[in-house]
């Protein structure tokens, strides 16, 4: 696959990640619903987690995102065990668009590349990619059914 299709595939399914954060209210965005064990909020701040992680340092480059970030959201993590207030919902949403230009940017040329540590039987870029899509379209799929299962009766539209 060539470099660009997976630049456009990143491109694609983050705009349907924030298309779909924007439609959620902000009232049922830290809401854990029975069944679940994370909210909307960590998801979004999961998704910004494992990127961050699982590319900048792969290619021997600094993560972009603060550090909070990578302490509320690692994988196994919950918003049960939080002892920090998390990041602004707005906030999350803003690196969640930034992310992506600062991801291609610092990946141009390089998917061909071995990654600087094996991840699972990844060994270069091009695959770390791949992983990540995935693992993005998985949380939004877990999302979307957060969002279901808290229902949105009695929550106004957002405008």
């Amino acid at each position: 696959m060539r470099e660009n299709k997976l630049f456009v595939q990143f491109r694609e399914l983050r705009s349907q990640t924030i298309s779909f954060a924007e439609s959620v209210h902000p009232d049922i965005v830290d809401i854990v619903p029975e069944g679940f064990k994370n909210s909307i909020r960590w998801n979004l701040g999961h998704i910004l987690v494992a990127w961050d992680h699982g590319i900048f340092p792969k290619i021997n480059e600094s993560r972009r995102i603060p550090m909070q970030y990578h302490r509320m959201f690692p994988k196994g993590s919950r918003p049960d065990d939080w002892e920090e207030k998390p990041p602004s919902f707005q906030e999350i949403m803003d690196r969640m668009r930034l992310q992506v230009d600062e991801i291609i940017k610092a990946s141009e040329g390089k998917m061909d590349d071995l990654i600087s540590k094996p991840f699972l039987r990844v060994k270069y870029l091009r695959g770390m990619f791949k992983f990540h899509i995935t693992e993005e379209q998985h949380h939004l799929d877990c999302m979307v059914r957060i969002k279901e299962a808290i229902g949105v009766v009695g929550v106004p539209a957002q405008n």
